[in-house]
Parts: C-alpha cells; sequence; structure tokens
C-alpha cells in the first residue's frame, strides 16, 4: 500500500475558514452601505468573492430586512440591484448580542 498523501490547503483557504459567517455580513453590508444600488456581479468584482458567495450574503440579509433587490432597467437591460435599507443605521441593523465578541473586537464596535 502507497501513503496516503495529504492535501494542505492553501493560505487563503486557511484564511477564508478563520472568518466568520457574521464578520463577512458585516463586511458586506459595509461595503454596500458605501456602495449603494450595485448588483452581486458588481460587488463580487469589486470585493475579490464569488458570485455564490455574495448571492449567499445578500439573501441572508434581505430575510433579515437590512437590504433589499430592486429591479431596475440599466443599458436596455432588467438588472437586480441591491439597496441597504437606509431607514436605521448598521448598528441598529444588528442584534449586537448574537455577534461573536471576534468580530466586534475586529470593527472596533
Amino acid at each position: 500500500m502507497g501513503a496516503k498523501s495529504v492535501a494542505f490547503p492553501t493560505e487563503a483557504q486557511a484564511l477564508k475558514k478563520e472568518t466568520l459567517p457574521e464578520e463577512r455580513e458585516y463586511e458586506l453590508l459595509e461595503f454596500m452601505d458605501n456602495n449603494d444600488g450595485l448588483s452581486i456581479y458588481q460587488i463580487s468584482k469589486k470585493l475579490g468573492w464569488d458570485q455564490k458567495l455574495v448571492s449567499y450574503y445578500v439573501s441572508r440579509l434581505e430575510k433579515m430586512g437590512l437590504v433589499r433587490m430592486i429591479e431596475e432597467i440599466e443599458n436596455n437591460e432588467l438588472q437586480k440591484k441591491i439597496h441597504v435599507n437606509k431607514e436605521v443605521g448598521i448598528r441598529d441593523m444588528l442584534n449586537m448580542d448574537e455577534i461573536d465578541p471576534r468580530v466586534l473586537k475586529e470593527f472596533n464596535l
């Protein structure tokens, strides 16, 4: 029998695993607050995230009522644009008791 090779994660994979879901949500929400009205594709390009990952977190934020998707016509094409719920501030949007303390520390909250 041959020895099994062990595949070690790349640095990017290792760092990605250390990122907490709440941290990604907050990072995305903060980005969108400063870049309102972008599509999932545009957000993924600007953040360097996979489109599926952006879509997943946008969907989570939308279910919480923090963002909304609005269909807009741009260049004669129907596109879905993401808009932050501006009626409340980011701190008001998040349940601070449910966020991992490491995330709060990372963002100085």
